[in-house]
């Protein structure tokens, strides 16, 4: 029995958000100031990854040294088919596509990303004067963290192991006695 809980403390556990950082990307060249960052959240038990599931939602482009919020209105598609494999928009069928149209805006943006929002594994921001485009996707990291906010990291199996051979051993002699 004391075994069977001291495995259960010991086994990973993880409670709370898995978050995907969608790192940024400069899109045209740096002196463009034109850049495209983002982040999704899931609950961590979240096996369908859309737009109905997420718990939260922030992209923001930074357009000639201005930032844009991007709500999720201006969302025309958001498609995943992996999140895990680190590249954005390199599957069939995955990438999106947003349109900013606001009167606050002083220009009308398209952003597509990916095989699904443009196409092909690019990500660009498209404007009545022209475009910029990245030469590449997004590259996505995986955190996943605890109800308290910590990030959880699993304990290797070893340690486990270690201490169930200890906990043998003190076992074996207690019995010796």
């Amino acid at each position: 029995l004391i075994a069977a809980v001291f495995v259960l403390f010991s086994a990973p556990s993880f409670a709370g958000v898995i978050t995907y950082d969608f790192t940024r990307l400069v899109l045209g060249d740096e002196a463009d100031q034109t850049s495209l960052i983002g982040q999704i959240t899931f609950d961590e038990n979240e096996t369908q990854f859309n737009m109905n599931t997420w718990l939260s939602f922030f992209f923001q482009l930074k357009f000639d040294n201005v930032s844009y919020n991007i709500l999720e209105e201006d969302i025309a598609e958001f498609a995943v088919v992996d999140l895990n494999n680190g590249v954005f928009g390199d599957e069939s069928g995955e990438g999106f596509e947003f349109y900013i149209e606001d009167s606050s805006v002083p220009y009308e943006f398209t952003i597509s990303s990916g095989l699904a929002g443009l196409g092909e594994t690019d990500t660009c921001v498209f404007f009545d004067g022209g475009d910029r485009c990245a030469g590449g996707l997004f590259q996505v990291v995986k955190t996943v963290e605890s109800n308290n906010g910590s990030t959880q990291v699993s304990e290797p199996a070893s340690f486990a192991t270690a201490m169930l051979v200890l906990f043998a051993l003190t076992s074996l002699r207690k019995r010796k006695q």
